[in-house]
């Protein structure tokens, strides 16, 4: 038996033959259960292809290796003892790896200040150093304040390299190299649906450039993640104008998904032994938005092979585990088993952090149509329009909207006519808050990004008798149901 056989693997290079995606066995591609395909009685199969199983465990990994020993065959790693780039996850974890194997001892990487600081810890973890960046809110390459700009600036110096991910070929030429051709080989060639979310475009131009070639009638489809709704990897429509490759060019569809959906379809994936991430199942519920809708318009069978049969691959990221906190933070307690007797827990998450308010919120949660109707005094179509025109008022008589959030985040976007409030001041100074704003005789509508400031605040604002009702699921599940929303300018003319 050869080594790919036996999978082990000796010498000097071991650790750079066992990461060679080249010199493993395909990642595995697994058909879900019918649990988990509502379209199985419509002949639909639908296979993850777990890119997660890779020795670096994400899908990263595959474009990382291919840029950096793209480089090494071009002589461009000689002397080289630092790489940058930009990037605050698999990718520049992966390029230390492997560059580290390579004879590169240093990795740098340039992360947005609004990164989870579990994150940066990961990054510490593999020994890259974070280099914390502010920049614009719609980030263009070519502004100097951008990461990717000054990463670029940084690679130039003698010694220093920048792999350049969001440019280099030898990005979607690791997975035309490595995804594509392994795909269509473990189905025969039998394929007529391929899905992939869009973060760098790698996956999907790499993967459909090489499928496409093989059989121009398997379609492609691309999901992207809602504004304002945070799924790790993956973009949004107008952040996809920072990515030089021309995606457009292999993706026949392009789906749109929340954070709720890509967390909650990864939760029942990880409950059937898949162990993927929220970014896999942002593709998964892409793929199945999609197939719904082909379904209602009686269009799917157009997609169907010889046999009658659809058989759909997407692509699985990376694994859950550093996301563990997020799944409960974007989805509802009611998704997770209670704990038993947790009040004799010595290791409890809330113990340090509790607050002191007793939150009793059941009654005074809103849901966003709701709160549309009861605090604006138009529908959404008038609002947007007045939004564009550059018109402000928007909220009903003896009502406000107060968005607890950061100053940062409000100026970003926010509810239109809303006024921004300080979360801290909101607990320890709720009467001059209210006294500040005249609550006394009007009704309150309290926005966080997620319900969770928003509902201590409400609770707060109601022991002093005022009509408050907080956001249920934040502004971040108003712009999943493209509720309007202010934004500035620059957001504007880039749909961000």
């Amino acid at each position: 038996m050869n080594q790919t056989i036996l999978n082990v693997f000796k010498g000097d290079n071991a650790i750079l033959d066992y990461l060679n995606p080249e010199s493993q066995v395909f990642t595995p591609l697994v058909e879900l259960p019918k649990k988990l395909n509502p379209f199985y009685e419509d002949s639909v199969r639908i296979y993850a292809k777990l890119l997660n199983t890779l020795p670096l465990t994400n899908v990263k990994s595959i474009p990382a290796f291919n840029m950096l020993k793209e480089m090494e065959h071009k002589g461009k790693l000689k002397n080289i003892h630092t790489i940058i780039e930009n990037s605050s996850g698999n990718t520049v974890l992966s390029l230390a790896v492997i560059g580290r194997l390579l004879g590169i001892p240093n990795t740098k990487a340039f992360v947005s200040y609004e990164v989870p600081f579990g994150k940066l810890q990961m990054l510490q973890l593999f020994g890259v150093e974070p280099l914390v960046n502010k920049e614009p809110i719609c980030p263009d390459p070519a502004d100097k304040t951008s990461g990717i700009y000054k990463a670029k600036k940084m690679g130039k110096k003698k010694g220093w390299i920048n792999p350049g991910q969001y440019e280099n070929i030898d990005n979607p030429g690791g997975h035309r190299k490595i995804t594509g051709p392994q795909i269509f080989k473990q189905l025969d060639g039998n394929l007529q649906i391929f899905c992939a979310g869009l973060g760098t475009t790698g996956t999907i131009v790499g993967t459909a450039g090489y499928l496409k070639e093989k059989n121009k009638k398997i379609k492609t489809l691309g999901v992207i993640r809602t504004p304002n709704n945070p799924v790790p990897g993956v973009r949004t429509r107008g952040l996809l104008k920072m990515i030089a490759f021309n995606w457009r060019n292999y993706v026949d569809f392009v789906e749109e998904v929340g954070t709720k959906d890509s967390f909650l379809q990864s939760l029942q994936m990880v409950r059937h032994g898949i162990i993927v991430g929220p970014s896999s199942g942002l593709a998964l519920a892409g793929l199945l938005n999609f197939l719904k809708r082909q379904k209602e318009n009686n269009t799917l069978k157009n997609f169907a092979n010889e046999n009658g049969i659809v058989n759909a691959v997407f692509i699985c990221c990376d694994s859950p585990f550093p996301y563990l906190k997020d799944y409960f933070q974007y989805l509802d307690k009611s998704n997770f088993p209670e704990i038993d007797n947790y009040e004799i827990l010595l290791d409890k998450p809330d113990q340090n952090t509790k607050s002191s308010v007793d939150i009793d919120i059941e009654g005074y949660e809103i849901e966003p149509q709701d709160a549309l109707a009861l605090f604006y005094n138009h529908d959404r179509e008038d609002i947007e329009n007045g939004l564009i025109k550059g018109e402000e008022k928007f909220v009903k008589e003896h009502s406000i909207v107060l968005d607890v959030r950061s100053k940062d985040e409000f100026d970003h976007f926010h509810l239109p006519e809303s006024v921004h409030v300080d979360y801290i001041s909101c607990i320890s100074h709720t009467k001059d808050i209210i006294k500040k704003n005249k609550l006394e005789k009007r009704k309150v509508l309290v926005v966080c990004s997620l319900g969770l400031k928003s509902n201590t605040v409400t609770n707060m604002f109601r022991k002093e008798k005022i009509e408050a009702f907080s956001l249920k699921g934040g502004i971040t599940e108003w712009s999943n149901l493209g509720l309007p929303r202010w934004k500035p300018e620059v957001c504007l003319k880039n749909k961000c």
